[in-house]
């Protein structure tokens, strides 16, 4: 199992999960990051687009990780 494979059962299975393994799973996986001051955009043309949130010192909320989920799914992941 690779390392991103490990993250994204992490992911998959989480309550909570640090912004920084989600920004380095999605990079991992073509997205290109837009960021407007807190929020970022996740986008991989043409299908795929994904907005997170980033709270500093806080784990990301769970609405986020559904999306992920989602997404995840979506892409046959």
């Amino acid at each position: 199992m690779t390392q991103r494979q490990k993250i994204i059962e992490k992911l998959k299975t989480a309550k909570c999960a640090d912004f920084k393994d989600i920004d380095s799973l999605l990079k991992q996986l073509g997205f290109t990051a837009r960021c407007e001051g807190s929020h970022y955009t996740y986008t991989k043309a043409p299908d795929y687009i994904i907005g997170i949130v980033r709270r500093s010192g806080k784990p990301v909320k769970r609405v986020y990780l559904e999306n992920l989920k989602d997404l995840l799914e979506r892409m046959g992941l």
